[in-house]
């Protein structure tokens, strides 16, 4: 399947089914507003004060301004980051998504400290470099490595983490990088989506053009208790 495809795919419901996206009741409200979604994680955020920034907010802005923008909630620019290894949510409780040493009734806040434990001074390096690839389906900005060896980092710093953290996922070597812009609220036809597609390619190849390079780190472990605001609890490295 083509980007293209899964992208139509998702933005029509086809991919993954349901009445509406999965964020929908869970971490927005059907009309856009955060609700509360507690969790923690490990992430970059973008300096603010980089030209990388810059071009993220002009790019969410153009996405913004398409005819089809209300159909998704978009995020503050302070909370651009790119996810490096997901830690857990509250409301998400399956062994695929709670560590493995702790019990699934175990609370947010044990878990944090735990995870706070683990990621003290496990040698990762502090800063990696990776690249925009594209925009997907109007509301997030798929990234890699900027090489080789750089993706290789990254794929390797996912590894330290899950073997620190004791969380296992399936989809661990699979995961694709991204910097999330927006969240959709509902399913669109397939003219929309085509519409949709369209601008995320031309928006897509401006970012890409502008900014070939972004340079992320040092990793973050965070918690949040929105989509809208990722707090630092402390570096890891």
């Amino acid at each position: 399947m083509t980007d293209h495809e899964r992208a139509f795919d998702y933005l029509t419901g086809a991919l993954t089914g349901g009445a509406a996206p999965s964020a929908v009741g869970l971490k927005f409200t059907p009309d856009g507003q955060p609700l509360t979604c507690r969790g923690n994680t490990t992430i970059c955020h973008v300096d603010p004060r980089s030209k990388p920034f810059a071009a993220l907010v002009d790019a969410q802005d153009q996405l913004k301004a398409g005819p089809l923008a209300d159909g998704f909630t978009f995020l503050p620019p302070e909370s651009f980051h790119m996810t490096i290894f997901e830690g857990v949510i509250d409301y998400a409780r399956t062994s695929d998504r709670w560590p493995a040493h702790l019990p699934n009734e175990a609370s947010l806040d044990t878990v944090t400290m735990d995870f706070a434990d683990r990621l003290q001074d496990i040698g990762l390096t502090r800063t990696v470099i990776a690249h925009p690839t594209g925009i997907f389906g109007g509301f997030s900005v798929r990234m890699s490595g900027a090489d080789k060896s750089e993706e290789a980092l990254l794929r390797l710093t996912r590894d330290q983490l899950q073997a620190a953290t004791n969380l296992v996922r399936p989809d661990h070597d699979a995961y694709e990088f991204h910097i999330t812009l927006a969240y959709n609220l509902r399913w669109f036809s397939p003219e929309e989506a085509r519409s949709i597609i369209a601008l995320s390619d031309r928006v897509g190849a401006e970012l890409i053009e502008r900014v070939p390079r972004i340079v992320l780190g040092p990793v973050e472990f965070c918690t949040f208790e929105t989509m809208h605001h990722f707090e630092r609890h402390h570096w890891i490295d």
